[in-house]
């Protein structure tokens, strides 16, 4: 056997070893949705949100109820003689009555404005959903990276198998042990490092999640796919809760100048007054009998210049909303456009480095490799190949996280809780 073909041998099995090596899976492994379903059960920022809405929701029926009545009594130590006899005590009941309608339109302003708070609960997942993506994509991207990490390991110790065979009968270079020796110990700090950031994915995620002490075996997601065939302008439009909160924040403003202008009508009072009197002799016009009234009262909005004040100030109230309303549908649609551009750059990015740059770094590994073998190429330019390779499949690792975090970023700006349903769906 020739010296050539011993390095060949010993190349080409270091290469087989390492194969399944790099494609070994942990049993434990950890799905996109099953995290995005435990933070929006379990995240307690988001349970926070939601509860403060449900506790605005009860503030309708408190301000649409009428108020509660005024009783009174009063009681004579010394005795008030009146025409009927002397009276002791006398006993008051009154209920206050808003101008028909002003109930209604309080209880359509706390509705709404909870209807708000609703929305800014979907808000928080909407972001929260977005973190959590994003630490779920660098948790890909390291886990991907240090596989290829590994995989270059296994095949540089079948390099440096075959050039120390070389080296040893006098046809290879001592350089070219010690050029596989540090390109193994770059790896080795490359991989502390990869190690190193994914621990603060994972804390990232355990931020999110609530989940102190959080461990993660191996991540699987499969490639999101990008919509080509949809109005994603008008979807978000529907779908953003921002849009709709501000839509709520509208109709709450329109309450408030009904409420405003209604301040100038009065508030009215009824009662029934009820007056003990004991029986007696004097006066002779004395009956000794108790006297039941009714009475009315009358509420008179006599500030005029702080009604104008309260008037003016509801009504430009409510042009702001109706501008922020203007405002953050425009931002909507910029974040779409934003969003959907990143997106498809990163989906070009990947299919460049899948369908062009690796094929390439294949076809010249292999071509050193028969060059090496035959002892037309020298073993550093076989080592440039295997590096560009690598450089390659980095790349490619790369570039689907950012096409993940470019996913989360388009779900977001469309208004999805997940890059992983439609229109994101994979193909």
């Amino acid at each position: 056997m020739t010296l050539a073909s011993v390095a060949r041998l010993a190349l080409l099995a270091g290469l087989a070893a390492a194969a399944p090596h790099a494609r070994a899976q942990a049993p434990d492994t950890l799905r996109l949705d099953a995290v995005l379903g435990a933070l929006y059960a379990d995240n307690p920022t988001l349970q926070a949100a939601r509860l403060d809405a449900r506790a605005l929701a009860r503030r309708g029926d408190q301000v649409g109820a009428l108020p509660d009545p005024t009783a009174s009594v009063m009681v004579a130590p010394y005795p008030i003689l009146t025409a009927r006899g002397t009276q002791r005590s006398q006993w008051r009941v009154e209920q206050m009555l808003p101008w028909p309608g002003t109930l209604g339109l309080r209880r359509d302003a706390a509705d709404a404005a909870a209807e708000a708070a609703r929305i800014g609960a979907d808000v928080t997942a909407l972001d929260l959903g977005q973190r959590a993506t994003r630490a779920y994509a660098d948790l890909v991207r390291t886990q991907e990276a240090a596989e290829v990490v590994r995989s270059f390991q296994a095949r540089l110790d079948a390099f440096a198998e075959a050039a120390a065979v070389r080296y040893e009968v006098g046809r290879g270079p001592q350089g070219a042990v010690l050029q596989v020796q540090l390109e193994r110990q770059r790896l080795a700090e490359r991989l502390i490092e990869l190690g190193r950031q994914r621990d603060r994915a994972v804390q990232a995620l355990a931020r999110v999640l609530d989940r102190p002490g959080l461990t993660v075996g191996r991540v699987v997601t499969p490639p999101p796919a990008l919509p080509t065939d949809l109005d994603l302008d008008a979807l978000a439009l529907g779908l953003r809760p921002e849009v709709a909160q501000a839509q709520a924040r509208i109709v709450q403003a329109e309450a408030d100048v009904a409420l405003a202008e209604r301040a100038y009508y009065p508030d009215l009072g009824v009662g029934v007054v009820y007056t003990d009197v004991a029986p007696a002799d004097a006066p002779p016009t004395a009956t000794g009998r108790d006297a039941l009234g009714l009475m009315a009262s009358v509420r008179i909005p006599l500030g005029r210049d702080r009604l104008r004040a309260g008037v003016d100030e509801a009504r430009l109230r409510q042009r702001a909303a109706q501008a922020r309303l203007q405002a953050t549908e425009t931002a909507v649609q910029a974040d779409v456009a934003d969003a959907l551009s990143d997106a498809r750059r990163a989906a070009e990015s990947v299919a460049l480095y899948r369908d062009v740059l690796l094929p390439q770094s294949l076809t010249t590994v292999e071509s050193a490799l028969a060059g090496y073998t035959t002892g037309t190429v020298d073993f550093l330019a076989f080592l440039d190949a295997e590096r560009a390779r690598f450089q390659v499949q980095l790349g490619l690792v790369d570039a689907r996280a950012r096409l993940l975090d470019a996913a989360a970023d388009l779900a977001r700006a469309v208004g999805l809780t997940t890059p992983a349903v439609s229109p994101l769906q994979d193909r």
